[in-house]
């Protein structure tokens, strides 16, 4: 295998480095969150359902979630997180605030519609948050990071 030269620093990189390049192609750190979220489900007809769902984690790129209906990779989603944001006094507790999303399937496991399958795992994309939702949800991550250790 060729190896590749690092853009930062000139060196070269090994195939065990560019593996990993591959496989992680995040741009934020995933944290957990067990959050609310409802996501509107397309239906085959053309209708869609609104399913209410938990989180596994989150990060302001995108969300990953349980679900018991499976959802094809690259279909598109309306949804909308609950997240606990800071009261006036800086502290978190029970103030909540709404952020509506769109966002496009990356990733379901298993790959496939499984029978007797009650629970796949959907990772989604972030396509559009407006801006005041995104700063609830970069307010409720700083929060989240503020809590880890």
């Amino acid at each position: 295998m060729e190896e590749a030269l690092s853009p930062k620093d000139g060196h070269r990189k090994g195939a065990s480095e560019m593996t990993d390049m591959k496989n992680e192609r995040r741009r934020a750190d995933r944290l957990d969150a067990n959050l609310k979220l409802e996501v509107q489900l397309p239906g085959k007809d053309g209708t869609s359902d609104i399913a209410n769902l938990e989180t596994i984690n989150i990060s302001s790129s995108g969300v990953y979630f349980k679900s018991d209906h499976f959802i094809e990779p690259m279909t598109k989603l309306v949804m909308e997180l609950e997240v606990c944001v800071p009261d006036d006094d800086g502290e978190c507790g029970k103030k909540t605030a709404a952020v509506p999303c769109e966002g496009i399937v990356v990733r379901t496991k298993p790959e496939g519609e499984t029978e007797g399958c009650d629970s796949y795992e959907i990772a989604v994309f972030f396509t559009h948050i407006k801006p005041e939702g995104m700063a609830n949800l970069e307010r409720h991550i700083t929060l989240l990071m503020a809590n880890i250790d």
